[in-house]
């Protein structure tokens, strides 16, 4: 079970019954038809268990953001004032 917002129902797929944030009769009717059905509640943890082991790890996730972190904070290339030898235009 999981709110049908952000990046939920691409992370967890077909591996969960999503509802709308916010709608308690949604939440209500997906519980209880989930109780009412065990097939359904075994799909859906045979699906999301296969789902889960595509998620990256806890190492995978930090050395993303690291690499992310690094590139967005890395000095700039190129000239950071004019050149005093270029050529002038006169043009301010």
């Amino acid at each position: 079970m999981a709110t049908a917002v952000g990046g939920l129902p691409e992370l967890v797929g077909d591996a969960a019954a999503l509802v709308p944030a916010g709608d308690v009769d949604a939440l209500d009717a997906a519980v209880r038809a989930l109780l009412d059905d065990p097939a359904a509640r075994a799909e859906l943890g045979r699906r999301g268990a296969e789902r889960a082991v595509t998620w990256p790890t806890e190492a995978d996730t930090v050395a993303a953001l690291t690499a992310l972190y690094a590139e967005l904070t890395a000095a700039p290339t190129g000239p950071t004032a004019p050149d005093p030898r270029a050529p002038r235009t006169g043009h301010r």
